[in-house]
């Protein structure tokens, strides 16, 4: 990274050097969620059906953009709308490191904004947040999980080798969370974020579609992790994703309505990681028939007919 760029980087690192704009990419305003006397916040947007059942989904740090406008609108048809939150450490909301928390300021919204009988979708590195959820609340009616390692050990499966070698320093300490997140923020400022998205992904053919086709939602996405993630945000949701999640006991979910997706183009180790898991937390498991993180957009039918048939 050229002396320029940090110079830059130090500049977008003060958040009150740029503002969030007021919507997303596609025009959707930005709310914002808070309560008295807590410096934590959620944004979130609202799109699809007004009078729908809640379909809320939670952003994670491998995608912390909004859902696209044409899953909102599938979804509306479906009888949902679409509550897209971004967590605390995204966005304009101070980071807050602890996944319990963030459990309880969800509840919270969902109780304010009575949002009683929601689906409450999880991914990527929100998963954890939800595991936790799963007992907290009666408003939620189904509890998802996407794309979701729970403890399957998935860091010997990690490709390519450099994210592989990236990862495990950023689980090593403070320091090694802020050297990888400069590795990354060079290769987005030398080759492009959406270079170096479309490399991660080059093996399922559906996430590569869904990038090509999202190209202004995901650069606002790698725009918000370009200027405002801090490396503590960082070394947090990759910790409570690749570290095994005491709160995951044999059968934890068994008698819990909540169900698990993954994509069909995720590498076949993981498949049989992610099956293996499930059965073990008592979890009914769906593949989707496109994608792998973006399964759940790139097969939206399949994933709200999942949703559907396990609704009470």
């Amino acid at each position: 990274m050229t002396s320029g760029s940090l110079q830059r980087k130090r500049i977008f690192r003060d958040k009150g050097a740029r503002a969030i704009p007021p919507e997303d990419a596609v025009g959707r305003p930005i709310h914002r969620f808070s309560m008295s006397g807590s410096p934590f916040t959620l944004e979130y947007i609202v799109d699809g059906n007004p009078v729908g059942r809640p379909l809320v989904l939670l952003n994670s740090l491998e995608y912390p953009g909004w859902p696209p406008a044409e899953f909102c609108r599938f979804a509306g048809e479906r009888g949902f709308c679409v509550y897209a939150i971004r967590r605390p450490g995204f966005g304009n909301n101070v980071p807050l490191a602890d996944a319990a928390h963030q459990a309880d300021i969800v509840e919270a919204f969902l109780e304010r904004e009575m949002l009683h009988g929601a689906v409450v979708v999880c991914t990527g590195t929100s998963n954890p947040v939800g595991f936790r959820l799963a007992f907290e609340t009666s408003a939620i009616s189904l509890l998802v999980f996407s794309c979701c390692m729970f403890n399957y050990d998935a860091m010997a499966d990690i490709r390519p080798d450099w994210l592989a070698r990236s990862l495990r320093q950023a689980l090593t300490s403070d320091t090694g969370a802020r050297l990888t997140l400069m590795g990354l923020d060079s290769s987005w400022a030398v080759f492009s974020p959406r270079w170096v998205h479309e490399n991660l992904a080059k093996g399922s053919a559906g996430d590569l579609d869904y990038i090509r086709a999202n190209d202004a939602l995901l650069l606002e996405a790698l725009e918000d992790l370009y200027y405002n993630l801090e490396p503590p945000t960082f070394q947090f949701e990759l910790a409570q994703t690749l570290n095994p999640d005491p709160v995951l006991e044999d059968g934890l979910f068994r008698n819990v309505r909540a169900l698990a997706f993954s994509g069909i183009e995720t590498p076949p180790s993981w498949q049989d990681g992610i099956g293996a898991e499930t059965g073990r937390l008592g979890l009914p498991l769906v593949f989707l028939p496109s994608g792998d993180y973006f399964a759940m957009y790139q097969s939206a039918g399949a994933f709200l007919d999942g949703i559907q048939g396990h609704l009470p």
